[in-house]
């Protein structure tokens, strides 16, 4: 009996790891797939990389005519700033490439974790050259500010990206979610960009009533000024361990609404 009860556990012990393992399987082969489709429409790349061009070109544009009546905004010079657009740019690429080509696909699958799979099944990899692009215009502007990040901040905005992207995907899962009580998940991306929009400046830019919206309801001030500051050094340590804190309650949150969403799925189908 005793035996049995061992080869039992062992047993529930594989199973734990089987499942993880299965959906990783699951979603790399979708990955590849993917690849290998979008592969075959080159052409996609250059349409990309050119409308993520335009748009920056826009932002900077925009810029400048902030900047023909001031030398500030919210604090920081026009050359931070576009470090910040280089950021904002950087993660909209997570966003286009990832997160967005699976916001029509609420497929429900076991043993496969639905929100895992629903986040990350498809993938638009001409997209992730925003990320290239992104990257590059921060470092082109730290460029014209004489600035050159220390290991310690290069190693903080590393950590504070990784951060922001955990907030941006929590946002997103929360968006999501919203799927199971609205039909039409279309909108809910329009809400996302509409929400997103703001982190395209510095928080300290906006009213005090927009900032407190934006630090503690919707949290979109800890994806672009936190890791932006970390790479002009204006970056804090408490700050930076409070954007990791943010980022594990954000996560935690949407997991919990995501299960909530699920529950009041399968009561009212079954």
């Amino acid at each position: 009996m005793e035996q049995w009860a061992d080869e039992t556990n062992a047993a529930n012990l594989v199973m734990m790891f089987r499942v993880p393992t299965s959906a990783f399987r699951l979603l790399s082969a979708f990955w590849r797939l993917n690849v290998a489709e979008e592969l075959q429409y080159r052409a996609n790349f250059i349409a990309s990389a050119l409308g993520t061009v335009f748009n920056m070109a826009t932002a900077l544009l925009t810029l400048s005519l902030f900047f023909h009546h001031t030398t500030t905004l919210g604090g920081w010079d026009y050359w931070e700033i576009v470090v910040l657009l280089g950021v904002f740019n950087a993660l909209t690429g997570v966003i286009e490439a990832v997160l967005r080509p699976g916001i029509g696909q609420l497929v429900l699958v076991k043993p496969v974790d639905a929100q895992g799979f629903v986040s990350f099944r498809q993938l638009d990899i001409w997209r992730l050259t925003d990320i290239v692009l992104g990257l590059g215009l921060a470092g082109y502007a730290l460029f014209r500010l004489g600035h050159t990040p220390s290991l310690a901040q290069l190693i903080a905005f590393g950590l504070t990206l990784a951060a922001a992207a955990v907030v941006v995907y929590a946002i997103w899962v929360v968006l999501m979610s919203l799927a199971f009580w609205f039909v039409s998940v279309e909108n809910i991306a329009v809400l996302f960009d509409a929400v997103y929009e703001g982190a395209r400046y510095p928080v300290s830019a906006y009213p005090g009533a927009l900032r407190f919206l934006f630090v503690y309801l919707i949290p979109i001030a800890w994806t672009t000024t936190i890791p932006a500051s970390a790479l002009t050094g204006r970056l804090r340590p408490e700050i930076g361990l409070a954007a990791a804190a943010v980022a594990g309650v954000a996560f935690g949150l949407a997991r919990a609404l995501w299960r909530t969403a699920l529950r009041r799925y399968a009561g009212a189908s079954g």
